[in-house]
């Protein structure tokens, strides 16, 4: 009577065991946009306790290349011949337990980073959409053709952009609060995004203390646009 119980249990334990190795995360694919004004290219390496990957290079016009971390929960390390690894962290990533695609964006914080961490599949964020990033310490507004978009600080803000009309391009306003009013500080137009999407971040200039912003683009695979 115990041979057919014995049989069971190991039958069950099995199927547990494959259930779980189903459901465990797998290595996710990881890209990094830096958060700095202007062009500046930084060499990080992900660091997965004493795991060191290759050498990612992550700048601040364009996406890095993927890269796939050794473990959800790792760190951006640059070398320092001080600490015993020969690295020094520079910026600590966790990553969703769900999800297999992620965009980090670190926007620096003295000789670290502060790391924001966007699933590259999210929904609001396809062809001709924006996420906004503000690095500025106040709340700011946009308005896109006619809708409007509130920003707070440091937050990704996704916005679509309007429908397509009879020209290939829409207004974009930026504000700012003023004395209680809404003061305009950018006012532009952009054009429609077949296939790409982009990414605004938000920042004060360093010389004269004027808010201003950054755009960089990503390409998408192309996607049927309606008129």
């Amino acid at each position: 009577m115990f041979r057919p119980l014995f049989r069971f249990m190991l039958i069950a334990a099995c199927l547990v065991g494959c259930l779980s190795a189903a459901t465990e995360p797998g290595p996710a694919g990881v890209r990094a946009l830096l958060l700095v004004p202007g062009g500046p290219v930084v060499t990080l390496y992900p660091m997965s306790g004493a795991v060191v990957d290759a050498a990612v290079q992550i700048g601040a016009r364009g996406l890095s290349e993927p890269f796939k971390p050794s473990s959800r929960e790792f760190a951006l390390a640059t070398p320092d011949t001080k600490q015993e690894s020969g690295y020094r962290a520079v910026a600590k990533i966790a990553l969703p337990a769900e999800g297999k695609d992620f965009i980090i964006l670190l926007e620096p914080a003295r000789a670290t980073y502060k790391v924001h961490v966007v699933h590259g599949k999210e929904a609001r964020f396809g062809a001709d959409a924006v996420l906004f990033f503000n690095a500025a310490e106040i709340t700011l507004g946009a308005t896109l053709g006619a809708t409007k978009v509130l920003i707070n600080p440091r937050v990704a803000v996704f916005a679509k952009a309007p429908p397509r009309g009879e020209k290939p391009f829409y207004q974009v306003t930026f504000y700012q609060p003023d004395d209680g009013k809404a003061r305009v500080f950018t006012n532009t137009r952009w054009p429609h995004r077949n296939a790409s999407r982009c990414y605004v971040f938000f920042y004060r200039n360093s010389s004269t203390g004027r808010l201003t912003y950054q755009a960089v683009d990503e390409e998408l695979t192309p996607v049927a646009t309606t008129e």
